[in-house]
């Protein structure tokens, strides 16, 4: 078992002058931002008005006009960046578009991040800034300190903390989500990204976010009542309130409450207009219906509910999953994931062995079936040796050569990694991000297909496994993400997203002479300080 990524190490001092220009340009600009009671000062200087804190909801209507986020990469001109490109300095500032070009106030209150590794000159100007950091990151096997330290790295305002995990195993798994909570005077801004918080996830390596601004409640301001047609629909909404809240209590260390580590409390805001579901993942064995609240059990759980039901389920589907980091996948695997997606008339019953419609068909065909409506997009040895920024940055990139040489691996389902057909600034990149994409045969996407972006990748540690005849889920790592799930309307929503891809689909399959990327057999020493 392997964690989910070989990531870079925390800060080291060996930055070389490259990483500083990637530094400085990344979020120390940030830091020179005026904060708005120096933009007060100098209006009145000036004798001008004062900035009107309620003048512009751009912010909103940015977060509102997109669901999914690029980030800028070093090699992306900034005059051709497209309109949903995002560098991790704006992400900081209330303004999302002013954060690039503009002069716009610094006005972070508090930020709560989590990580699975991190650069303190990444965010030392947060806490140059005075907000109040708190980081969560991996915490290794054989650490034994606290899991709470407070005044971290000589600052009063920091605080690192290392999430709960399984110690009764050998393998701990990886705390591997990267969620933010950025609260600003007059809203909570929600990330979820595949991105961890080094400058080399920012300006190398290909990251996706989403984004969603959740104003703060006035003085007895009370959720909005559903009427009776809208109360059938599935409520995405209090879903997110909930699993949120639920989420972020069960990451803290053991006897704390996060309001008082983070100083923020998700029951200040209001939770509207959000248009995904949270798929989570936390380590341990579960069964019940507790089994159904993570890892792909959450997803058969989502997915059953009426208001997410495809229109057309005898459809034939396609998964396309471009991942970063492959464990032990095998057709088996497959089938109990597809299950979980509810299509091409799989169900959890064929995960148990000797029954159901694998067991009809025969192992052979069945694995024939399986790879076949699978897409495991991953890069080739050639497109990161030849075409790529350089092999010495693809410690990201994980596929063990014992799993690869596996009868039982399902390579036939592998895909290209290839930048965009229309970007050619794409092409080169190393990925980072996690994305699956569920649509028809033909790739063809309508109301039914499903997204689904963030931490996970496609493994068994990600996303569990079954054990028990299936009456029990094995999980090792924490993940977050957000799924687009079936919905009448959504098509063109899910069409856009699709188009922002920062790589090509419809995948290309390998031809015969590729092969994947596998550093133990090129002997890459990875990018890591």
């Amino acid at each position: 078992m392997e964690p989910s990524d070989s990531n870079f190490t925390t800060n080291s001092g060996s930055d070389t002058k490259s990483r500083k220009r990637d530094y400085e340009e990344v979020t120390i600009q940030w830091l020179k931002a005026p904060t708005p009671a120096a933009e007060l000062k100098r209006s009145k200087q000036n004798d001008e008005a004062p900035p009107k804190s309620n003048e512009s909801a751009s912010h909103f209507q940015l977060v509102k006009e997109f669901s999914f986020y690029i980030n800028h990469l070093k090699n992306y001109p900034k005059d051709c960046l497209r309109p949903n490109t995002l560098n991790f300095r704006q992400m900081l500032f209330r303004d999302l578009l002013k954060g690039s070009n503009q002069n716009p106030e610094r006005d972070l209150q508090v930020a709560f991040m989590t990580t699975f590794g991190y650069e303190m000159d990444l965010l030392e100007p947060i806490l140059k800034a005075k907000c109040h950091l708190t980081i969560a990151n991996d915490m290794d096997q054989n650490y034994r300190g606290p899991m709470v330290q407070k005044g971290y790295y000589g600052y009063p305002n920091c605080t690192l903390i290392y999430p709960p995990k399984d110690a009764s195993r050998n393998f701990m798994g990886a705390f591997h989500p990267k969620l933010w909570l950025l609260k600003f005077p007059e809203f909570l801004r929600v990330v979820i990204s595949s991105g961890n918080l080094t400058v080399g996830d920012w300006t190398v390596w290909s990251n996706c976010m989403w984004i969603h601004d959740c104003k703060l409640k006035k003085k007895g301001e009370e959720a909005k009542k559903r009427s009776e047609e809208e109360s059938k629909e599935f409520d995405r909404d209090k879903d997110f309130e909930e699993y949120l809240k639920f989420y972020v209590q069960a990451i803290m260390p053991k006897g704390n409450k996060y309001q008082e580590l983070l100083k923020i409390d998700l029951d200040d805001y209001v939770f509207e207009n959000i248009d995904i579901v949270l798929v989570g993942s936390l380590p341990g064995r579960f069964m019940g219906k507790e089994m159904l609240r993570y890892g792909h059990p959450r997803l058969l759980d989502v997915l059953g509910h009426p208001s997410h039901r495809m229109t057309n389920q005898g459809k034939p589907k396609v998964l396309v999953y471009q991942t970063t980091s492959i464990g032990a996948l095998s057709p088996d695997y497959f089938k109990e994931f597809l299950a979980s997606l509810r299509v091409n008339g799989w169900k959890v019953t064929d995960c148990i062995k000797g029954r159901g419609k694998a067991a009809k068909a025969g192992g052979a065909e069945a694995a024939a079936l399986l790879n076949k409506s699978v897409y495991v997009i991953y890069p080739t040895r050639s497109y990161i040796q030849e075409e790529s920024i350089g092999p010495e940055f693809s410690g990201c990139l994980l596929l063990a050569s014992k799993n690869w040489d596996k009868d039982t691996f399902p390579k036939k389902s592998f895909s290209k990694y290839e930048g965009k057909e229309d970007y050619a600034f794409s092409h080169g990149a190393i990925p980072h991000l996690k994305v699956f994409v569920v649509c028809n045969e033909d790739f063809s996407v309508d109301d039914d297909t499903i997204i689904y972006y963030g931490s996970h990748n496609f493994s068994p540690a990600a996303w569990g496994k079954y054990e028990k005849d299936c009456t029990q889920t094995n999980i090792y790592n924490s993940e977050l993400g957000v799924l687009h799930p079936p919905r009448v309307g959504s098509k063109s929503m899910k069409e856009k997203i699709i188009g922002d891809l920062p790589f090509r689909f419809p995948p290309r399959r390998y031809e015969t002479s590729d092969s994947p990327w596998i550093r133990d057999k090129v002997g890459v020493h990875e990018f890591e300080e």
